[in-house]
């Protein structure tokens, strides 16, 4: 078998690599396209690039360069008729739809978070964060002092549950009566999943006053108030009592070591003898096996100072705090349920 001249391979790998390099390209247009919302214009059926550009206040002859280059890619279509169409990868930038991600194209565009980013060769060097770094503050500081900010990230972190919802669900059988408490639970949008496949079961969501707010709209919205209640306070601090089942979901990964097991250890003071605990994040796997995990603990360094964490790391944080790991369960998203109970 003749082997594929150096020359040749030497092109393949530079190719790959180079698209690997421009890939900032892609992130910025799928922005643009999402905070500009073209793909809620779209909804109703194909538009000229002249009606879109006046319904979102562009400009007509840039705006269809945009489109242009992402339909290239697949996300929106040009017809024939020189009009522009949703296509599946499209459909998930609309708003309020099952599994969008606009919320998600819209915060990795963000300047803000570019700013960290570019500093991430500080982080490299010095093993700290580079959002501080960037901006004289930690991430969520900075969440407190800039609401549009914030805002946006909440977003985001709601656009990655509604994909993980279906997958926890289907791989993990929670208590049918009970009460879960879900720490950080944000705005609320896990629980009001939770709470309507398991009609007999109650559900508490614990987490800081501003974004309780909305969580009480949107369980409100699904119908499951009735069996919700919602507590702020300080997860570092203390943990409500007498729940069945203590939940962390994306939790554990915005700290380092020493502050997760200070979490664990408010929740393990909260545990009773039979309660379970769940953490629910991603899972690095060993080796050199391709991984969201590996790339996404990147994420980490930069914006919060937080890891992804391997099996054995969280035994080992779980082990600390008074909890032994009882299972770990893969979805099929790209996070994992680890279950553990109090030692």
């Amino acid at each position: 078998m003749t082997e594929t001249p150096p020359t040749i391979a030497n092109a393949m790998a530079g190719e790959q690599l180079r698209q690997m390099i421009m890939g900032f390209r892609l992130t910025q247009m799928i922005s643009v396209a999402a905070q500009l919302g073209i793909a809620d214009q779209l909804r109703d059926g194909p538009r000229t690039p002249a009606a879109l550009a006046a319904a979102v206040g562009a400009d007509e002859a840039t705006l269809y360069r945009l489109l242009r280059a992402l339909g290239s890619l697949g996300i929106f279509a040009e017809t024939p008729a020189g009009t522009f169409v949703l296509t599946p990868l499209a459909e998930l930038l609309r708003s309020n739809v099952p599994g969008s991600l606009r919320g998600v194209a819209m915060l990795y565009g963000e300047t803000w978070l570019w700013q960290a980013y570019g500093e991430l060769l500080h982080s490299v060097r010095t093993g700290q964060t580079a959002f501080e770094h960037a901006h004289g503050m930690k991430l969520f500081d900075y969440l407190d002092q800039h609401p549009a900010a914030a805002e946006t990230f909440h977003a985001a972190m709601t656009g990655f549950t509604g994909l993980e919802i279906p997958a926890i669900l289907a791989a993990y059988r929670f208590p049918d009566t009970g009460s879960v408490i879900d720490l950080g639970g944000g705005q609320g949008t896990f629980m009001a999943a939770l709470l309507a496949a398991y009609p007999k079961l109650a559900g508490t969501v614990f987490d800081l006053p501003d974004v309780l707010a909305q969580a009480k709209e949107r369980l409100a919205a699904a119908g499951v108030a009735a069996r919700a209640s919602f507590i702020d306070g300080n997860f570092f601090e203390a943990v409500p009592e007498g729940h069945d089942v203590y939940l962390l979901k994306r939790v554990i990964h915005d700290w380092n070591d020493r502050e997760v097991v200070q979490i664990l250890r408010s929740c393990r003071r909260a545990c009773g003898p039979d309660a379970q605990l769940l953490v629910i994040e991603r899972v690095i796997p060993a080796g050199n096996v391709p991984a969201e995990a590996k790339l996404f603990d990147i994420n980490m360094l930069v914006s919060s100072g937080g890891k992804e964490r391997s099996e054995q790391e969280y035994r080992t944080l779980f082990q600390q705090a008074g909890f032994e790991v009882t299972q770990v369960l893969p979805t099929s998203s790209l996070i994992s349920v680890i279950e553990a109970r109090p030692v």
